[in-house]
């Protein structure tokens, strides 16, 4: 006799929806593997900075870089300089300032802040001035400058007229044309030469002499060279950097490294000296130093 047998289908259905809900539950517990925040830096190892195949750097890790150079390691700074790094667009600029952007008013130099208050407030003055939010300073004496400098490699570079220097009533000359620049002659050139033409032409003899230092030289940088340029500045310079910031840029300074082409450059900002000598940045030139560093 045949007996029609009664439907399962809700067993079915009840097991179906448990194991939905299992697949659920594991998607949100394991959803941080699955899928990865949108706001984690794409090809970042967090741990150690390091470039991967899929890094895309972005306006993150761009950085604005106070660097100021002295003679000794207690004395105050003779150079002041913005550097720029745009991330995106793989370009590092060199921006010499005014040792007298800060005095209107105020009757201080940069040198004058830097010495009663630290790196710290020359930054306050500088973000003042030109709004770039800057956060980091290196403030190096003559000996660490120049160490750095022979750690990255020497600059061949030609003099557009003959540079005399005058260090403490010893005459040297650079004639003009090609030299191959040791550390000690950068140094010469950025701070102790004597130009006729005034502080504009001593920054762009600065600003070009280190772009080129940076230009003929990053090829060679690797991963390691790179810790060893930090570690040498966090050993011999007066900064607040720190390695968590390094590595935070790390892997873009790497990408700018491998892909970039004669990535460094230079910009002088233009403006107005007063009669106290104070000195003023033009709005346009506010506006170009801006976007140098990605910022507009």
């Amino acid at each position: 006799m045949y007996v029609r047998r009664k439907s399962n289908w809700y067993i079915y259905f009840i097991a179906f929806g448990i194991t939905l809900a299992f697949v659920i539950a594991a998607i949100f517990v394991f959803r941080w593997y699955l899928f990865p925040s949108d706001t984690q830096d794409t090809g970042i190892n967090d741990a150690t900075g390091e470039l991967t195949d899929d890094f895309v750097p972005t306006p993150e890790h761009n950085f604005r870089l106070l660097t100021m150079i002295s003679e000794g390691v207690n004395d105050s700074p003779e150079f002041f300089c913005l550097v720029e790094y745009n991330a995106p667009e793989n370009r590092l600029v060199f921006i010499p300032l005014s040792n007298g952007i800060s005095i209107e008013n105020e009757g201080r130099t940069l040198p004058n802040v830097y010495a009663a208050q630290g790196g710290a407030e020359v930054i306050k003055v500088v973000n003042r001035e030109l709004d770039v939010g800057c956060t980091s300073f290196v403030k190096m004496d003559r000996q660490s400058f120049e160490d750095l400098i022979a750690a990255f490699g020497n600059v061949e570079y030609s003099l557009p007229r003959t540079v005399i220097i005058n260090e403490a009533g010893e005459i040297s000359t650079f004639n003009s044309g090609t030299h191959l620049l040791t550390p000690n002659d950068i140094y010469q050139l950025i701070v102790k030469a004597d130009y006729e033409d005034g502080e504009a032409y001593r920054f762009k003899m600065a600003g070009d002499i280190l772009s080129e230092l940076i230009n003929q030289n990053y090829n060679n940088v690797d991963s390691n060279l790179l810790d060893t340029y930090f570690e040498m500045i966090m050993r011999t310079s007066d900064t607040n950097l720190t390695l968590d910031v390094y590595k935070q840029h790390k892997a873009a300074l790497l990408n700018t490294i491998k892909y970039g082409a004669m990535p460094a450059d230079f910009y002088i900002p233009y403006g107005e000296y007063a009669e106290d000598g104070s000195f003023k940045v033009a709005e346009n030139s506010l506006i170009t130093i801006k976007q140098k560093a990605g910022l507009v």
